[in-house]
């Protein structure tokens, strides 16, 4: 009994259609609030920041649970590999304008061959994340309170493994809800440790432009 649990238990997770995830560079990072302030929110150094968020939102991808569906990051060598035979530009899908991927330099063959590497159904690529100012209204009684806050966008692509762009959208929210909880207000949304709720939502999201049908 034991052992066909275990296998059917393996069984399951085995028909999970998988996702590789291919994240945003350095130069592909941007924010209206300053590396120092974000640093303070994160408790690292500045030069820490891009790490810090790369780190967490990996691990949030890595986490998440669906039933349909597994995360799993690209290795820092195959990104540095594919950035060599990539670059970026602006694009349109279904009328929609935001910051693409040029996958004009990789051949249809090689980005299989990257699909299958990892055993993976979809690539999705993560081209933009922008941090954004913004005020969040903390509901009390009758005394409304304004505080500052962060607005965290991306602009992504998603592939099947065959090199078929599926959907492609820019300036995504990241939705924290209406009541964040107070150690991220008071960290004004900057903290990537504490994003992972939010993350989950875009995660959702991303998810459900995937037609299993």
């Amino acid at each position: 009994m034991v052992v066909f649990v275990i296998l059917t238990l393996s069984n399951i997770k085995a028909q999970k259609h998988r996702v590789l995830v291919v994240l945003y560079d350095r130069f592909q990072f941007s924010s209206q609030y300053s590396l120092d302030e974000i640093a303070a929110a994160s408790h690292v150094e500045s030069s820490e920041v891009f790490n810090e968020y790369h780190r967490n939102i990996n691990a949030a991808f890595e986490s998440y649970n669906s039933e349909n569906f597994e995360f799993v990051a690209i290795s820092n060598l195959h990104s540095l590999g594919l950035r060599k035979q990539t670059s970026y530009k602006y694009g349109k899908f279904d009328k929609k304008k935001y910051y693409s991927i040029n996958l004009s330099m990789l051949s249809n063959e090689e980005f299989t061959q990257l699909a299958n590497n990892y055993n993976v159904d979809f690539v999705l690529f993560v081209n933009w994340y922008n941090i954004e100012k913004t005020i969040h209204t903390n509901y009390v009684g009758d005394n409304n309170k304004r505080l500052p806050f962060s607005l965290h966008k991306i602009d992504y692509e998603l592939y099947n493994s065959k090199k078929i762009k599926l959907f492609g959208d820019g300036n995504v929210k990241i939705n924290c809800g209406n009541f964040p909880t107070l150690e991220n207000q008071a960290a004004k949304g900057l903290n990537p440790k504490l994003l992972t709720p939010c993350y989950n939502n875009l995660f959702k999201e991303i998810l459900s432009h995937i037609d299993l049908n």
